[in-house]
């Protein structure tokens, strides 16, 4: 169901944002999503194809660009990229990410938990 409802939103400002701008056809989406968003592309691109039938969207190019975890540390100054298991994508487990050079629990995160409408290529 998280897929569905960040689809529809999704396709809701696609449609919206098309309209404004008087598109006669939706071209091609480019999403970033995260890794930590817990959404996997292939149900995203799925489920936008399901809401954009009948619609300007209809034969839109979705292109989804996966975002890899990033952080820094506030410990040790380290940044960069961290590999994220299955197991610690479910929110509540998020608080278990360390920074793999000083082991320290004092992160931010950098990247890796957005979700963003990037662009979209329109026909007028």
């Amino acid at each position: 169901m998280h897929d569905f409802s960040i689809s529809r939103q999704i396709a809701s400002e696609v449609i919206k944002r098309a309209n404004e701008k008087k598109a006669s056809q939706v071209l091609e989406i480019k999403l970033k999503i995260g890794e930590l968003t817990h959404l996997n592309p292939e149900q995203i691109s799925f489920w936008l194809k399901e809401l954009f039938k009948d619609t300007l969207a209809e034969q839109a190019n979705i292109k989804i660009e996966k975002v890899p975890v990033s952080l820094q540390c506030k410990k040790c100054s380290y940044q960069g990229k961290i590999e994220i298991e299955e197991k610690f994508y479910y929110p509540p487990l998020l608080n278990f990410i360390f920074c793999p050079h000083c082991k320290s629990e004092k992160i931010k995160i950098k990247s890796g938990d957005e979700c963003l409408l990037e662009r979209i290529k329109i026909k007028r």
